[in-house]
């Protein structure tokens, strides 16, 4: 399995911390609120501008309609677009006996609860990035649904090899699940057994 199979969203770094009920709150678009922004500014806020500054009325607005069309349309499209960035999140719970995903904005269609007794496991996987500098690892744990990987649900990502393992066991133990360790290809256990 592999963590870009997972569908619920997942930002860089991801910690639901050591204790039930587990948790992690993201806010994803947040940081793209600049975009309907600047949209906004170019225009809306440009064009009534220039439009008081040339002391132009409602007449003469009505002969030239593209100012107001376009004032219109850009305060329509930017405030949609930042209440959309300002609305998305993402809030992942798990507790002893139910796993909960809700989303809401761009993310509105991750919202979903399962039974924890719907999961057969705790899958893991390092990703090995050879053209980071310094050649970074990603750990990541994901929960495993039975029957439905749409429902699968990551529960850590990072950098930290120590942390990972922490958090592993730690996760093992509170939830009662088994570990599924990522299998190695047959070509780099050959390899690792020639060392």
């Amino acid at each position: 399995m592999s963590f870009f199979e997972v569908l619920s969203p997942v930002p860089r770094k991801m910690d639901m911390g050591g204790d039930l009920p587990l948790r992690f709150h993201t806010r994803p678009l947040v940081g793209q609120v600049v975009w309907p922004l600047l949209t906004l500014v170019l225009f809306v806020v440009l064009p009534l501008a220039y439009a008081l500054d040339q002391g132009l009325s409602l007449a003469r607005l009505r002969e030239e309609w593209m100012l107001p069309l376009v004032v219109v349309l850009g305060g329509f499209v930017s405030v949609t677009f930042i209440l959309r960035c300002v609305r998305t999140r993402l809030e992942v719970v798990v507790t002893a006996s139910e796993v909960i995903l809700r989303g809401a904005g761009a993310l509105s269609a991750f919202t979903w609860n399962e039974p924890l007794d719907h999961y057969v496991g705790l899958d893991c996987e390092r990703r090995h990035h050879p053209d980071w500098i310094g050649a970074q690892d990603e750990y990541g744990i994901a929960l495993t649904h039975r029957k439905d990987p749409e429902r699968n649900v990551v529960v850590h990502w990072g950098r930290d090899a120590r942390r990972f393992e922490d958090r592993l066991a730690r996760y093992a133990h509170l939830l009662r699940l088994p570990v599924r360790r990522e299998q190695r290809a047959p070509l780099a256990q050959a390899r690792a057994a020639r060392r």
